[in-house]
């Protein structure tokens, strides 16, 4: 695979006030690493991140490796606001990453650029869409590292960081791991290749 030389130079934590919920209004173009507790903050820091962007027609794309799980899917149905009233009207995408996954561990990330191009003409072709932000969450990176997949991890994360969105990608990760060895040794790269860190209130945080 073609190694992707870094072109962005992007950090926005000093343009953020400390106790600005940065779910709510995350900085455009940005790439955000998401610390979470758990299962429960994880939930409502998706969640909020996405009914914000709703709430102002925003285009919000979930993408995960769990939807193959009915449970997860019904779980997240339920907590975003007229769930399919919104996936109708195509604010809201849903996107299963099992495939991208497989794909990422023979070194192709092809299809993350044909979904990107995806979602981008989307965007574009929606004239009556006022506010053209785009919101897409994304865990396949997160299950890469859960596995000690770690170049694989790195190299999906090194790609959003260089393919900004007219938005902002939230990648979610487990505070519990990255004090663990050998996951710590990967977290400099994972915060080298972000924009802010945030926590599951949207706080920004400075250091992991």
């Amino acid at each position: 695979m073609e190694i992707r030389k870094k072109v962005y130079n992007r950090k926005f934590p000093q343009e953020k006030k400390s106790d600005e919920n940065l779910l709510l209004n995350p900085p455009a173009n940005s790439h955000i690493l998401l610390i979470y507790e758990n299962q429960f903050d994880l939930d409502n820091a998706i969640s909020t991140f996405i009914n914000e962007g709703l709430l102002h027609s925003q285009i919000c794309v979930h993408s995960s490796v769990n939807l193959g799980n009915k449970d997860y899917l019904e779980n997240f149905s339920l907590q975003i606001t007229n769930y399919k009233e919104n996936l109708e009207k195509g604010n809201l995408k849903i996107v299963d990453l099992a495939s991208y996954y497989v794909n990422v561990m023979i070194n192709n990330l092809e299809p993350f650029d044909a979904l990107k191009e995806e979602i981008v003409t989307i965007a574009a072709r929606d004239k009556n869409r006022i506010d053209k932000y785009i919101r897409l969450t994304g865990d396949c990176a997160t299950l890469l590292f859960k596995n000690k997949h770690f170049e694989n991890c790195i190299s999906v994360e090194e790609w959003r960081y260089q393919n900004p969105l007219q938005g902002s990608y939230l990648c979610p990760y487990p505070r519990s791991l990255l004090k663990k060895f050998p996951f710590n040794a990967y977290v400099s790269r994972l915060v080298d290749n972000h924009d802010i860190i945030i926590d599951s209130n949207g706080k920004l945080i400075q250091s992991i």
